[in-house]
This record gives structure tokens, sequence and C-alpha cells, in this order.
């Protein structure tokens, strides 16, 4: 059984990281890709977030699968996944609105995001 309290604890420290390394980087985020439309943008802070959620997750919780909306989905054994966007909002955060975040969830349930139940 997976501990709802301690994985929301671990989830609000590592938005927490990450969301003060978007902070401090804003002056500097630059677009580096499009994905599915010209304002579907990525930016090298989503880039850099999602890679410090995803080497503290695996420090922390190794056998736990990361899906991460920058990278590739990485596989666990524990049956939690991660589920991270490491700037939710990157247009507002990119012209200096302050409606953005980082998003990170413990689910569990497998691959289809219909049977998952949120832990944290």
């Amino acid at each position: 059984m997976h501990s709802p309290i301690e994985l929301m604890d671990l989830a609000a420290t590592l938005a927490k990281e990450a969301g003060e390394l978007v902070i401090e980087g804003r002056a500097r985020a630059a677009v580096t890709s499009t994905k599915s439309s010209p304002i579907d943008i990525v930016t090298q802070m989503d880039v850099a977030a999602e890679t410090l959620l995803r080497s503290r997750l695996a420090e922390l919780r190794p056998d736990d699968a990361i899906l991460g909306e920058e990278g590739e989905e990485t596989h666990g054994t524990s049956g939690v996944t991660w589920v991270v966007d490491p700037i939710d909002g990157t247009v507002n955060y990119l012209y200096g609105l302050p409606h953005f975040a980082v998003s990170v969830a413990a689910v569990e349930g497998g691959t289809d995001p219909a049977t998952w139940r949120i832990l944290a």
C-alpha cells in the first residue's frame, strides 16, 4: 500500500523545487520547440524542470513510473505513476503572466488515465 500523505508531501516538495527553478530561469526562458500547434510550445525551462523532477523521483522513488509532458514514459514496478507537467501554462510563463504552475501527481491503476486512482 502506498501512503497518500507521504506521496502528497513528496509531490509538494518536488513541485516547489521545480517551481523555484522555473522562476529563477524565467528571464532566460526561450522557446526550444513546438508540439501539436504553434502555441503548444516547449521552453528550455520546461525541459530543465522536467529533468529535475525525473532525477529527484528516480532518486527517491526508483520503482515508480514517470509520465512527463516533455519526455518519454519511464516504466516502473511499484504500481505508482508520477504524472508531471513541468510548466502548466507555458505560454503564460513565457509572456510574464503569473498564471502557471508546476503540476505533479501520483496515481495508480495502469496506463489508461480513465482507470487511474489519484493518490496525491
